[in-house]
C-alpha cells in the first residue's frame, strides 16, 4: 500500500477492542484467558496511570477509511509527567556552563507500549511507518519519550524522516545495566532470618500498596531537588538529564498490569522504607531517609521474580538493610530470583558486597550485573538543545532509569 496515502489516528473504541483482542491471543495474553486480559486493559484505563486520556491507543489507517477495523498497525501511549536537569540559559559558554547550577523543569513526556501489527501485514514497514509517524504527534507537547524494545535497537531507525532509515534518530537505546541475585536458602553462620542489620539508626517499616503510591507523591517532590545534584556530580558532557516521575500511578502500574497473577495470593507488602530517628514515632512518609518499592513477576512459566521498581538509598548501608528485608520476603513468598535496572554506581561495591549475605549473585561472587537483551530501555529527545550529535556523545541523559516507568513493549 502507498504510504502516502496512511496516516496515524486516534483509535475510536471499536478500534481499541480490536487492537486489544488482537494482542490478547498472543504471548503478552499468556497465563490470562482473552476476557481477563480486556478486562485487564479496561482497568488500566480507568486506574490513575491511565484516566483522563492519558492512555490512547493509535492505528494507522488509510486516510480514506480512518474508522476501518482493518487498520495496518497499532501501538498505545502513556502521558506523563517528567522532570529535566539543565544549564539555563542557552548562551552560557562552556567555562560557564561547569559554574552554573542545573535548571529544573517539570514537562509532559510519553511511555509507549504495545506495537503490534497483524501477522499478514508484517514485513511491508508499517510498524516503521507507525512508530515515525508517532514523533509527530508527540514532539508537539512532550520533551521526550521513551520505550522498552524486545526487538534490539529497531526503534533506532524510526525516524521523524520515516524514509530515511540510514539514520539513528529515532528511540536510543540507554541503560540495560541489569542487577539479578538468587535467595540463599541457607545463610553463613552468624546470618540467620530474624537477625537485624544494625548499619543504621531509626525505624524500618513495611509499605502497603496505598503507602507505596503515597510514598511516589513525597519521592517526586525529592527528585525536584536531587536531580539537579545528579546534574552537578554527572560527567563533564552531560548537559541534559531527564526522568520520568514515579507518582500519579506510574509506579503502581507495574502492580496493576500483573495483579491477575498475584491478587490471589492475597500480598499486601510492596515496599520497604526507613524512617528517621527523629520521626520513627510518627511514620510519617514525607520523612522517610531510604526505601524500596517492587512488583512481583508471577506469570508462569518464568521463575517467581521480584522486581525494585524503585530505589532510594543514600550510601550502601541503606542498601544493604534493604536487600536482607527483600530476602526476608523473599522467602516468605517463594521468590525465586530479584532483579534491579541500572543499581546507582554508589551502591554497587559495597552494597553488593553485604547483599551476598543473603543473596547469590547471577554470575557468581565477582559478578552480579548482566547486559539485558529483552525491555531495552529508549528514549527520543524533542526538547530544546537535544541534537544527534549531542545524544551520541550522551550529553543527554536518562536518570532514574528503573522499572517503575515501564510499559511492555514488543514488535510483532
Amino acid at each position: 500500500m502507498d504510504f502516502s496515502t496512511l496516516s496515524l489516528y486516534v483509535a475510536t473504541p471499536e478500534q481499541t477492542e480490536v487492537s486489544r483482542r488482537r494482542t490478547g491471543v498472543t504471548p503478552w495474553g499468556n497465563g490470562m484467558t482473552l476476557d481477563e486480559y480486556l478486562q485487564r486493559d479496561l482497568g488500566l484505563e480507568k486506574s490513575e496511570c491511565g484516566r483522563d486520556g492519558k492512555y490512547i491507543t493509535w492505528v494507522l489507517a488509510p486516510r480514506s477509511d480512518p474508522g476501518t477495523l482493518d487498520f495496518l498497525c497499532s501501538c498505545e501511549t502513556f502521558r506523563r509527567s517528567g522532570l529535566v536537569a539543565r544549564t539555563s540559559p542557552d548562551f552560557l559558554s562552556s567555562e560557564q556552563e561547569k559554574q552554573s547550577e542545573a535548571a529544573v523543569e517539570e514537562v509532559v513526556c510519553y511511555g509507549i507500549a504495545s506495537v503490534f501489527t497483524p501477522p499478514e501485514n508484517r514485513g511491508k514497514g508499517y510498524a516503521h511507518l507507525t512508530m515515525s509517524l508517532l514523533h509527530w504527534v508527540l514532539a508537539g507537547e512532550a520533551a521526550f519519550s521513551a520505550l522498552w524494545s524486545d526487538v534490539g535497537d529497531f526503534y533506532e531507525t524510526c525516524n521523524p524522516d520515516s524514509t530515511d532509515r540510514s539514520r539513528r534518530s529515532g528511540w536510543i537505546v540507554r541503560g540495560t545495566r541489569t542487577t539479578k541475585w538468587y535467595p540463599r536458602s541457607k545463610l553463613d553462620t552468624g546470618t540467620d532470618r530474624e537477625s537485624e542489620y544494625k548499619g543504621q539508626a531509626g525505624s524500618w517499616i513495611w509499605l502497603s500498596e496505598e503507602q507505596v503510591n503515597e510514598a511516589t507523591i513525597h519521592d517526586a517532590e525529592r527528585m525536584h531537588t536531587d536531580l539537579p545534584l545528579h546534574w552537578s556530580h554527572s560527567e563533564g558532557r552531560t548537559k541534559i538529564l531527564f526522568t520520568f516521575l514515579p507518582s500519579r500511578g506510574v509506579e503502581a502500574f507495574q502492580r496493576e498490569r500483573l495483579k491477575h497473577f498475584w491478587e490471589k495470593e492475597r500480598i499486601n507488602r510492596w515496599g520497604v522504607a526507613l524512617f528517621g530517628e527523629s520521626s520513627r514515632d510518627s511514620k510519617k512518609l514525607d520523612t522517610i531517609e531510604a526505601f524500596a518499592t517492587w512488583t512481583l513477576e508471577l506469570r508462569p512459566p518464568a521463575p517467581r521474580t521480584l522486581v525494585v521498581t524503585r530505589l532510594h538509598a543514600p550510601h550502601s548501608g541503606h542498601f544493604a538493610e534493604i536487600m536482607q528485608r527483600i530476602w526476608q520476603y523473599s522467602i516468605d513468598h517463594d521468590i525465586k530470583a530479584v532483579e534491579i535496572w541500572n543499581c546507582p554506581p554508589h551502591l554497587r561495591d559495597a552494597g553488593y558486597r553485604e547483599a551476598r549475605r543473603w543473596f547469590e549473585p547471577l554470575g557468581g561472587e565477582e559478578n552480579e550485573d548482566f547486559e539485558r537483551k529483552e525491555h531495552l530501555p529508549a528514549f527520543k529527545w524533542y526538547g530544546r538543545g537535544g541534537s544527534e550529535s549531542q545524544l551520541a556523545e550522551g550529553e543527554v541523559e536518562w536518570a532514574y532509569n528503573e522499572k517503575c516507568v515501564t510499559a511492555l513493549n514488543a514488535f510483532h
